[in-house]
């Protein structure tokens, strides 16, 4: 374990509060950008999904990244590469080098991301689910301060693309705290030889971890995508109401990491999955149940929600030990893709096809899927069947 773990602590904390603010300036940004280049919201949504492509491809490959480069120079090039990133989306003059621009963002604060969950995984082997909670507690705490920053950018009166270049700020804090954070250990076990990537993925146990947070994510963002149009179509909510309980999800998912960090290492990891999952999905069943006056159970879900992906990554590192990273990596890229494929297309689908509730209902059933996935990992974990 390196010695000067709260130095690296910090810089792992301070890179992924950066992730936080760069990466949700988009739903800020959004109108501006339609209206400077003249977009439609399909258009809009094709041009931000290039963040999430560029993410998806460095999950997939982090493993193969930190083996050839380790994790020293992983940092000081994703420093440099998200500075340049983030320029260039500053100077994009049209639709296309925009589109290329947020591909490279995607890109390079993904790969900062994976060097903060690495940092915080070796420097404290001990108390990782403590720790990763509180790392994605950052996360959070960056996204609540986006929007106001962004407000703050636009009302000093620069344009919106000024708050992908003011970001670059966060990124020489980094520079500086990564100076002066000596990472020679971080370095050593970087180097770890990992398993292949065909080995991994016949292993029982990197396919469960993925469908997990595969049906995870894609509970997490069809809240945050189908709550408003629940509330308006279902449940004739006013606009300050929609408001309060969108705010309320993301108040309790952040609170929900925080609760996380400090009892997840108490319970066990697989015990805390399957407890928070089990609350989560009857919180949101009762509100299905109870109608109109129950339904700000939906948005409190997002307490028990909030620690289930950072538990799993800790569950993963501990169990895959220097190819941990490889496999939070694979299980990352599928939870993109469940972003994708359940929150917006199956979902949506559901949602025209049927009814809205009826998308609700689906999330209950994935939760379930996913309570059944941890209870049997902790059933494989217990009798050691690997």
């Amino acid at each position: 374990m390196p010695k000067n773990k709260k130095r690296i602590i910090i810089l792992a904390f301070t890179i992924m509060f950066m992730n936080g603010v760069v990466n949700n300036i988009r739903g800020q940004v959004g109108p501006y950008i339609m209206d400077d280049f003249g977009l439609n919201y399909s258009r809009l949504g094709f041009l931000l999904s290039f963040i999430s492509i560029g993410s998806m491809l460095i999950f997939f490959s982090s493993g193969k990244l930190i083996e050839k480069f380790g994790l020293i120079k992983l940092l000081f090039y994703g420093v440099v590469y998200n500075t340049l990133a983030l320029a260039g989306v500053y100077a994009s003059f049209n639709y296309y080098t925009l589109l290329t621009a947020f591909f490279f963002l995607g890109t390079g604060i993904t790969l900062l991301n994976i060097v903060a969950v690495n940092l915080t995984s070796i420097s404290y082997s001990e108390k990782r689910g403590k720790m990763i909670n509180l790392l994605h507690l950052f996360y959070g705490a960056g996204g609540i301060i986006a929007p106001y920053f962004v407000t703050s950018i636009l009302k000093l009166g620069f344009s919106w693309n000024y708050s992908f270049l003011f970001s670059i700020i966060l990124l020489v804090i980094i520079f500086f705290e990564f100076n002066s954070a000596s990472l020679p250990e971080i370095e050593s076990s970087g180097k770890k030889v990992m398993k292949s990537t065909s080995e991994l993925l016949k292993d029982k146990k990197v396919i469960l971890f993925s469908l997990i947070i595969f049906f995870q994510v894609g509970v997490e963002f069809s809240i945050v995508t189908w709550l408003a149009p629940f509330l308006r179509d279902a449940q004739s909510r006013s606009d300050l109401t929609v408001s309060f309980y969108l705010s309320l999800f993301f108040i309790c998912f952040t609170a929900g990491r925080f609760l996380a960090s400090i009892i997840v290492e108490k319970i066990g990891y697989y015990n805390f999955l399957i407890i928070t999952g089990g609350a989560a999905a009857s919180l949101i069943s009762l509100a299905l149940i109870g109608g109109y006056n129950f339904t700000i159970l939906i948005p409190i879900s997002g307490l028990f929600l909030a620690g289930q992906v950072p538990t799993l990554q800790a569950a993963i590192l501990d169990s895959f030990d220097s190819s941990g990273i490889k496999v939070v990596g694979f299980a990352q890229t599928a939870g993109m893709i469940g972003l994708t494929v359940l929150s917006n297309w199956v979902v949506g689908f559901i949602n025209d096809f049927i009814a809205i509730e009826a998308g609700f209902v689906f999330l209950v059933i994935i939760l379930a899927a996913a309570l059944i996935l941890s209870y049997y990992l902790k059933k494989l974990n217990q009798n050691k069947i690997l």
